[in-house]
């Protein structure tokens, strides 16, 4: 590409700027940077400066760190700090920077708006990056670069947008961004042109930095030379393929800004010249639509220019509402509207306007763009959170609805903008517009199309219209088309009075085989300015059309000419014209045949058509005129002029001969010759212009048939038109029903889109939707709670990168993969995961792909979190293993029958007991073993109680494993589960074949006493006859009445209720209960006979039974004639009365008495019987005791003379000192059992006192622990010891003592691992306390019973192993029993099979 130094000198003193590379990042983007940096040389010539999101409270150690991986110098940025290259600077925290003409500005961090506040609100959240990038976009074109690096949200996503607009490269980088937001964002708004790993992204700009003179050609863009033909060839060129492949004609767009944008697609493809780009274009399809996209400038904001908006809004659409009718719409025109940001900006303030004023205008606006794209995203009315940062949050909650971290306009804003594709240039205009806002738009463009656009907006306008400009744009020339309103907004106004000639001459078509505009020039004579310019003003700065005309004039040394269009009106003026033209009387035309002499004006139109036909320039010469009685001879040149485009120009060219003729003097002969040659030549030229307007006329004849025919076929189609608007009239009221249909439908949607979102936030599971990425777009609270998430830091982010990444599981990102690639319904999948901050987590996955709105593809998430029930389940398993560890390891014979009535289960006991295994038993196999004598009853009682589901008690014989049939207690119950439902039966089965020989035994000892009372039964024979006697004599007096009778009637008071109550009916025997003589009975009131019958107490007795019914009986005993009487009362209702009956049974009292003596002699006896079995028990044992301590001696002194014997004959020492040892051990247990003896033939003989004492227990029992370490460790054991460090007591020491040392011995015999534990301390009653605990297998039942009441007489269960006063717990828990029954000690114990024995002595 050729190179133009003198167009990119800088000015005087002026530094030239160092190329910036701006990297913007957020979370994980520290470890992206330092790879960049890594892969960076310190010799690039570029500056890098780094945005890091940091606390506003946070010391930055960026610099410390950063400068580790790299060798150039890493700085934090100062306040106008100028960059240089080689250099990294970053960001101070708490600070937003900028960068101006290479110096960086720092400035305050800005914070949020109030909410209440109406301002706008200018930042959402803190978004140093963009704000960086923008302005490096803004304020330094020249080589600017913008990185994004790892990071959330979507901070760098306009900055990005505004260095690719100013012509910079972008990059972002790929998916090796730990968090992808940041870069995900800028991909999908189509910002970045390059996606690369940051090691790719530093080889990229140190490719970039080897070739400086690309970071030129920004500057060389900006003022590229206009003599450069080779240059400007190439351009148009590439701008003609384009047109050709896109349809779009870019080479009335500035030159500059095109050269610009395919200079930054030459650097991203490495092209060096824009041939080479040309032939790029040529080889890739793809590329002409992206330089498209490039050269289309959609920037655009919600209010831009807020003072502009808030005068649209105060003055001018006010103004334009109250001009309109209820019928009139409001017609708005938003041309270049980009993605749709102004058009809503309008709508938004006309729907506030409306709202304050309660106007009912209707209201169009029409927003067009070049980029279909554009208009696809404006269409949606879809923005990001940074996109909609100038709304101020009163607007932002009225007119958008949230949608994830995306806005998006309402339905109702959206209804009053139509969005389509346009080409202002080309496509014809919108009509009756009230205003036009095309802001921005024309800077971009030449003088050419910013008139084309002018008059095109003058057009579309009302009368009464206004047209809206940028703050760097105006009307410049065509002042005659718009008046200023309001210079300082750029608003103008429509004018209505121009001429109809510059309306013609000024429109502008496009051709369609490519050629180029033609210019349009400012008409002007010498002297004065004609149309649009005012007196002593000159035209707007010379364009191309002046360029192209200077060079042809140029080439003609500038004579007198003017430039005419195809309807021959003058559209420029250039020399001294008034010779050759001159301006009519009448109406002002700048039309060349009326202002041309007449003596030219044919020879014009004739060199003119000869020009049109043939295309090539006509020269004539010698043309006379007479202008103020002189005359001149004229040459005139007629040339084509065309600059692309459809329209032709003329360009005529006026000479004078030197000779001036005077008027009325005749020509010489010589010139008749000349004369007559051009006179033949003027009559071959009428001939041949006679002959093609007869042609001509040929051809209007022939097209005025066609016409007519036309005109006829017109007239049917639009009859047929006709019919069709009816048809069309119908189907619009069958739309209108059809749209009403759908509205319902669509509120119906609405609805239950909000129901579904109710029922999304409050199920109980965990429920989140992605979308098609894998990207959370919502979740309820549920899942915020339960895993410790925020909706900040959830929604827009990939589930694998919440939480710091917790939830990158191999596992579930391959479910969510299957669920969005083939469809699967994923239902009830189990997995388990960590998570650092809650700990493991178990949960159930259901997942499935759902359609949203608007056909989008989402994955509905449900996590069940099942963590408490598996650890439930888990725990029930465990116990349920420790439940059937305790019933195999329990002694009692256990099964467990189904709801079938079925055996299902028998526990190790059973099958030990009988011998069977659980096949055999199973089912009902083992009912066989019963005895045949009590099968049959057994099975009926079974299945009787089964089906009335209740507990029952049997005894029958079971044949035991060895054949013998022994007699079994059973106790069976049903059992239900948590709800209620019946699920079988358990019973539990112990032999009690003892039990049953022992009652046999007791039924012969109960019949030889059955027979000593016979004899007392014959005496209480004899006193029941005497008592019979006593019955008939009561029965002869009962005849008589005997007893006292008495019948009284209820007395009522005024209320009704019952007072008391009279005497009506009684007899003698009543009248003596009372102590009244009959006489004085008749009307008694039972209050007054009270004394006689129970005082107080007789009406509320009366009351009771009259009240209830229930009958009452009471008896007493009372002094009669000096002997005491036992009388009894009855009472019990009869109609609405009571009867009294009283009887004297002072007898059958004594006889009852007597049955009780006779009772208490017979329980004396059974006393009498208890205590021989009690005797018989005691000589048992005691026989049974000396049979097991001789037993245990004997085998003690037959291990002790063996042990002596073989002595002798060991060899070593070592094997001697092993049967020392065994022998002394021997010894031991020899003395320790000899001693116990002794203790306990001294407590049997009662030869034991108690000596009382003060002694410390505390002292005592440590002693005791120090003496017992010996024996433990020999055992491997432990023993510990707690209690208060002093424990003044009183009572027995030596007692004390030997009751803790046969405790703590007891239990470090029988305690295989583990310990001893002993405890004490003081009592709330004055005493002590002294605990022993052991790890051991348990006492016995039988045991314990022993050890806590020796002389209870309780038979012992042939399953539990006799227990003798010296084996394990028996002799030395009979001297603990003793000797705390000597000490008024109390004893309680608490055992545990498998757990050990905790013994308790309380000391008083």
């Amino acid at each position: 590409m050729p190179q133009h130094p003198s167009s990119i000198d800088l000015q005087p003193g002026k530094i030239p700027p160092v190329p910036v590379v701006a990297i913007g990042a957020s979370a994980g983007g520290m470890e992206a940077f330092s790879e960049l940096l890594a892969n960076l040389s310190p010799t690039t010539g570029l500056a890098y400066v780094y945005i890091q999101h940091l606390s506003p409270t946070y010391e930055s150690q960026l610099t410390a760190i950063l400068s580790r991986v790299t060798q150039m110098p890493v700085q934090e940025a100062e306040h106008l700090l100028r960059v240089e290259a080689n250099k990294v600077y970053i960001i101070p925290p708490n600070k937003n920077m900028e960068i101006i003409d290479g110096v960086l500005t720092l400035m305050p961090r800005r914070r949020k708006a109030e909410p209440e506040s109406d301002s706008t609100l200018e930042l959402f959240q803190h978004l140093p990056i963009d704000q960086f990038f923008v302005s490096l976009a803004e304020r330094q074109k020249e080589g600017a670069i913008g990185v994004v690096l790892s990071g959330m949200a979507h901070d760098g996503t306009l900055g990005l947008r505004a260095i690719k607009v100013a012509g910079g490269i972008t990059f972002a980088q790929d998916s090796t961004a730990k968090y992808i937001s940041m870069p995900q964002s800028a991909i999908a708004e189509g910002v970045v042109d390059l996606v690369l790993p940051p090691r790719l992204i530093a080889a990229e700009l140190e490719r970039l930095s080897q070739q400086p003179a690309i970071f030129q050609q920004t500057i060389q863009a900006e003022s590229l030379p206009a003599t450069d033909d080779a240059l400007e060839e190439d351009l148009r060129a590439i701008i003609q393929f384009l047109r050709k492949a896109i349809d779009v004609d870019f080479s009335q767009y500035k030159m500059t800004t095109i050269h610009r944008r395919i200079i930054r697609r030459m650097v991203l493809y490495k092209q060096e010249t824009l041939k080479d780009y040309l032939h790029y274009l040529r080889l890739h399809p793809a590329e002409p639509g992206l330089l498209y996209n490039d050269l289309l400038i959609n920037v655009t904001s919600f209010f831009r220019d807020e003072e502009t908006m808030t005068f649209l809004k105060t003055d001018i659409l006010p103004r334009l509402i109250k001009r309109k009718s209820e019928r009139s719409p409001l017609r708005i025109w938003v041309p270049g509207c980009s993605t749709g940001q102004e058009a809503y900006s309008l709508a938004m303030m006309l729907v506030e306007l409306f709202a304050d004023e309660a106007h009912s205008v209707p209201v169009q606006i029409f927003a067009t763009d070049l980029s279909e794209m554009a208009i696809g995203r404006a269409r949606q009315g879809t923005y990001s959170l940074s996109e909609v940062a100038n709304v101020s949050p009163r607007r932002l909650q009225r007119f958008f609805t949230k949608n994830h971290t995306t806005y998006q306009i309402s339905k109702t804003i959206r209804d009053l903008c139509v969005f389509a594709p346009h080409n202002i240039f080309k496509d014809p205009p919108f009509s009756r517009i009230d205003l036009v806002s095309c802001r921005n738009l024309l800077i971009y463009v030449n003088t050419i199309l910013q008139r084309k656009a002018l008059i095109t907006f003058h057009y579309a306008l009302n009368p009464d219209g206004y047209l809206l400009l940028g703050k760097s744009e105006t009307v410049g020339s065509k002042v005659s088309l718009f008046t200023p309103v309001e210079k300082n907004h750029k608003l103008f106004s429509r004018k209505n009075e121009r001429s109809d000639s510059i309306t013609v001459s000024e429109a502008i078509v496009d051709r369609p085989n490519g050629s180029q505009a033609s210019p349009t020039l400012t008409p002007r004579t010498t002297g004065a300015t004609i149309g649009r310019h005012p007196s002593g003003k000159s035209p707007q700065a010379v364009n191309d059309l002046d360029k192209l005309v200077d060079q042809v004039l140029l080439n003609h040394f500038k004579p007198a000419s003017v430039l005419v269009d195809q309807e021959l009106d003058i559209v420029q003026f250039r020399g001294e014209t008034s010779l050759y033209l001159e301006h009519a009387s009448g109406r002002a035309s700048l039309n060349l045949m009326k202002m041309a002499r007449p003596s030219l004006a044919f020879e014009i139109r004739s060199s003119i058509h000869k020009v049109r036909r043939s295309g090539q320039p006509v020269h004539k010469s010698g043309l006379p005129i007479t202008v103020n009685g002189k005359s001149h001879l004229v040459s005139i040149d007629v040339l084509p002029v065309g600059d692309g485009t459809e329209e032709r120009l003329f360009l005529i060219l006026f000479q004078e001969a030197s000779l001036a003729i005077p008027a009325g003097s005749e020509l010489r002969d010589g010139n008749h010759n000349p004369l007559e040659e051009e006179l033949a030549i003027v009559r071959e030229e009428m001939r041949a212009i006679i002959e093609e307007h007869e042609i001509a006329n040929e051809e209007l004849q022939s097209a005025n048939e066609e016409i007519v025919s036309s005109n006829e076929e017109l007239q049917s189609i639009n009859e047929e038109l006709e019919t069709s608007k009816e048809e069309i009239e119908s189907t619009n009221e069958e739309l209108q029903t059809i749209n009403q249909e759908l509205q319902l439908r669509n509120d119906q949607l609405t609805e239950a889109y909000m129901y579904a979102e109710a029922i999304f936030s409050t199920i109980r599971e965990a429920t989140l939707v992605l979308d098609k990425d894998l990207r959370v777009k919502s979740a309820n609270q549920v899942f915020y709670q339960l895993y410790g998430m925020k909706e900040e830091t959830t929604v827009g982010r990939l589930i694998y990168e919440i939480g710091n990444r917790q939830w990158d599981i191999p596992r579930l990102r391959e479910l969510l993969e299957e669920v969005f690639r083939q469809d699967k319904f994923i239902q009830g999948f189990e997995m388990k995961n960590v998570f650092p901050d809650i700990g493991e987590k178990v949960m159930r996955v259901h997942a499935r792909r759902v359609i949203q709105q608007q056909r989008q593809e989402a994955i509905l998430l449900a996590i069940e979190d099942i963590t408490e029930q598996r650890q439930v389940q888990q725990m029930m398993e465990e116990r349920q293993v420790w439940l059937n560890d305790i019933i195999d390891s329990a002694p009692t014979l256990i099964w467990l029958a189904g709801t079938d009535s079925r055996y299902t289960f028998f526990n190790k006991a059973w099958l030990n007991y009988t011998g069977h295994t659980v096949s055999q038993d199973t089912g009902q196999g083992w009912v066989k073993d019963i005895h045949p004598e009590d099968r049959a009853e057994y099975v009926a009682l079974y299945k009787i109680s089964f089906i009335a589901r209740e507990p029952y008690q049997a005894e029958y014989r079971l044949k035991r494993s060895d054949g013998e049939y022994r007699w079994m207690m059973e106790n069976a119950q049903p059992t239900f589960g948590p709800d209620g439902t019946f699920s079988g039966f358990i019973g539990t089965c112990a032999e009690v074949h003892v039990q049953k020989s022992l009652n046999q035994e007791l039924d012969s000892r109960v019949q030889e006493r059955t027979h000593e009372l016979t004899v007392a039964n014959n005496k209480l024979l004899q006193t029941n006859s005497e008592l019979s006697r006593t019955a008939e004599n009561l029965q002869a007096v009962l005849d008589t009445s005997p007893a006292a009778i008495g019948l009284l009637k209820a007395v009522r008071s005024e209320q009704d209720e019952v007072t008391d109550f009279k005497l009506v009916v009684w007899n003698q025997k009543f009248a003596q209960v009372v102590h009244e003589p009959m006489k004085r009975l008749p009307g008694k009131l039972a209050s007054e006979l009270a004394d006689g019958l129970w005082h107080e107490e007789t009406l509320d007795q009366l009351r009771q039974v009259h009240e209830n019914g229930k009958a009452t009986y009471r008896e007493w005993q009372e002094l009669v004639g000096g002997q005491e009487r036992w009388i009894s009362m009855a009472i019990d209702r009869h109609d609405d009365g009571v009867i009294l009956t009283g009887l004297d049974i002072t007898l059958l009292k004594q006889a009852e008495q007597q049955q009780d003596r006779w009772l208490q002699e017979l329980e004396r006896s059974q006393q009498t019987m208890q205590d021989l079995e009690q005797m018989r028990r005691y000589v048992r044992e005691r026989g049974e005791f000396l049979r097991t301590t001789s037993h245990d001696l004997r085998g003690s002194f037959g291990v002790i003379q063996g042990a002596a014997s073989l002595l002798n004959l060991m060899d070593t020492k070592e094997e001697r000192e092993q049967m020392l040892s065994m022998l002394n051990r021997n010894l031991g247990q020899v003395t320790s059992l000899l001693t116990q003896l002794l203790d306990y033939s001294r407590l049997e003989s009662g030869q034991e006192k108690v000596y009382n004492q003060f002694f410390d227990a505390s002292t005592v029992l440590h002693e005791l622990s120090q003496s017992m370490e010996p024996v433990a460790g020999e055992r491997k054991l432990w023993i510990r010891v707690e209690g208060p460090d002093t424990l003044p007591v009183s009572g027995d020491l030596v007692k004390v003592q030997r009751i803790a040392q046969n405790l703590v011995l007891n239990a470090l015999k029988y305690t295989q691992k583990g310990g001893v534990t002993i405890v004490w301390r003081a009592s709330d009653d004055g005493g002590w306390q002294l605990s022993v605990q052991d790890t051991g297998p348990g006492m016995p039942q039988q045991t314990i019973r022993q050890l806590l009441n020796k002389a209870e007489p309780t038979p012992r269960n042939e399953q539990e192993p006799a227990v003798s006063p010296t084996s394990g717990e028996g002799i030395g828990l009979s001297i603990v029993q003793q000797l705390s029954a000597m000490l008024k000690a109390r004893i309680e114990v608490e055992s545990e099979a498998g757990v050990g024995t905790l013994v308790h002595v309380y000391f008083a």
